[in-house]
């Protein structure tokens, strides 16, 4: 299980960075903004390789099927999982420990999906994500042609 971003329904609201913040004390998602257009909510993408996982000296940050487990009390706070990090997703708190997402094991759904106004936020296997987020973006261009050729499309 993933959670993926439908970029075009990004309000940079924060709400799934406070859901995040009530679980965990602070939030393991943080909503980037790009130029002054635009928004990307920033989580652990659980990579299949992950290269924050393959670089922990001390075996905190593990791979286990499709995700990268994070154990505190390993952690030595060296900071290479944050430099490996492609997506900017591994952080320190601010009591100097390492935080990423962990896609809320506890949960069936993370707080930070349920709490999105915008549905921006879609958690799920790869295929069925991406199908969703295929189908939003089939939708906006046929709405927009049919806006295009001046008729609307229900």
């Amino acid at each position: 299980m993933e959670i993926y971003v439908d970029l075009w329904r990004c309000i940079f609201c924060h709400a799934c960075e406070v859901a995040c913040e009530r679980v965990h004390g602070s939030s393991r998602i943080t909503v980037e903004a790009v130029k002054d257009w635009a928004s990307v909510p920033v989580s652990c993408h659980h990579c299949e390789a992950a290269p924050c996982a393959l670089v922990c000296p001390s075996g905190a940050l593990t791979q286990e099927e499709a995700e990268v487990a994070f154990e505190a009390g390993k952690c030595t706070r060296c900071g290479l999982c944050i430099i490996a990090c492609p997506f900017g997703a591994v952080d320190l708190d601010p009591a100097a420990m390492v935080q990423k997402c962990d896609l809320c094991p506890e949960r069936e759904v993370p707080p930070c999906i349920l709490t999105c106004p915008t549905e921006a936020l879609v958690f799920g296997d790869r295929f069925e994500a991406t199908e969703e987020l295929r189908k939003r973006a089939a939708s906006r261009i046929a709405q927009s042609y049919a806006a295009s050729v001046g008729r609307e499309r229900a």
